[in-house]
């Protein structure tokens, strides 16, 4: 029941509050304005010759349209005997239509004026209680802690490479950037330096987090925390400056990114090895492959534990070729033959998509 009625307020209140808001009034105002248009013209088409002096002023028909619309009932301010009777006949039957139009314009602004006011706590509810039920099914994912000019490009490769996403920030634009995006992501308003909002991330079940606020300082701090609370996840932060590096890997980052570093190394590439550069840039702007360097650690008893490359069959069943291994004292093997031996700790280096990299781990583990 309480997810019936929450998708139904949902799209009820898709429609921001500013605009049901400005067509309220603008619905009062123009029963109002419209209603005592009417009146003054009446009052002026169908007058008594003999009581010109009473005629009806702009402040009366306004005053007599607005007690009207709201239905208040305060004492009538114009004569309604100095009309002819023909003019008390049309008055008698304007006044009709008008009574229960404004009756219903009534009802409907008013609800949608409560409702701008009311909507904002309910739907804050609603939500609360949405991410609450998919926080407590959630593990194995990764936390993005800001979402700003780099948090959102993060996010962004989280998603096509179709990882769970829980995203913190507590800058309403940006959240609300990154919903509009990709409203399938957990989405948590709050500051990522608190203990609580990062333990309601279920930070103890998370494979990795990302520590990308504005500030270096916030950074460390936050990495600090984050190892606390969980020592075995991978943690990469950003540095602005490239000479804070040694901080963050002493408080526990286990990689440290720092954009102008990175920017540098970029532009030297795109001038001495352009063709490379082009090829990468291609595989992760690719919006209909999503194609990427990817690895598989074999862990202890997997199937490829102890066995040589050749006989694994990653080529024959998968169609990959592995162009390097990491073994688990980080030394590099590039392109290695079929005579190589794997064995637990080590990962395998291919280049694919993350369907294939599913199936590549049910191969080898």
């Amino acid at each position: 029941m309480l997810t019936f009625l929450q998708h139904f307020l949902m799209r009820f209140f898709r429609y921001s509050g500013q605009h049901r808001l400005m067509l309220a009034i603008g619905l009062y105002a123009f029963t109002w304005a419209s209603g005592a248009g009417v009146l003054y013209l009446i009052g002026h088409q169908f007058m008594q010759p003999d009581v010109v002096s009473t005629r009806w002023g702009v402040l009366d028909c306004l005053y007599m349209a607005a007690i009207t619309l709201t239905t208040v009932g305060f004492e009538v301010a114009v004569d309604i005997n100095a009309l002819t009777p023909d003019g008390q006949s049309v008055l008698k039957v304007f006044l009709t239509i008008y009574t229960l139009t404004a009756y219903v314009v009534a009802l409907y602004s008013t609800g949608a004026i409560i409702s701008v006011f009311v909507e904002g706590a309910l739907l804050k509810y609603l939500k609360r209680r949405r991410m609450d039920r998919e926080l407590g099914k959630i593990a194995g994912h990764y936390v993005v802690c800001g979402c700003g000019t780099t948090g959102i490009h993060i996010v962004d490769e989280l998603v096509k490479l179709k990882q769970k996403v829980v995203l913190i920030d507590n800058d309403q634009g940006n959240l609300k950037h990154a919903h509009d995006h990709h409203p399938g992501i957990i989405i948590l308003e709050g500051d990522a330096l608190d203990d609580e909002v990062l333990e309601s991330a279920r930070l103890q079940e998370a494979r990795g987090l990302f520590a990308v606020l504005p500030e270096d300082r916030d950074n460390i701090l936050l990495t600090v925390s984050a190892r606390q609370l969980n020592a075995k996840m991978r943690i990469v932060a950003r540095a602005t400056l490239f000479e804070n590096d040694a901080k963050f890997y002493r408080v526990g980052a286990n990689a440290v990114i720092s954009p102008n570093h990175i920017g540098g190394l970029r532009m030297a590439s795109e001038m001495i090895r352009p063709i490379v550069v082009d090829f990468l840039d291609t595989m992760v702007r690719d919006h209909e492959h999503v194609v990427r360097f990817e690895n598989v650690t074999i862990k202890p008893g997997g199937k490829a534990d102890g066995k040589q490359l050749g006989d694994v069959g990653i080529f024959k069943n998968l169609g990959l070729a592995v162009i390097g291994i990491m073994r688990s004292n980080e030394r590099v093997e590039y392109n290695p033959g079929g005579s190589t031996v794997l064995y637990a700790g080590d990962s395998v280096i291919v280049i694919t998509d993350p369907d294939r990299r599913e199936q590549l781990d049910g191969l080898l583990n």
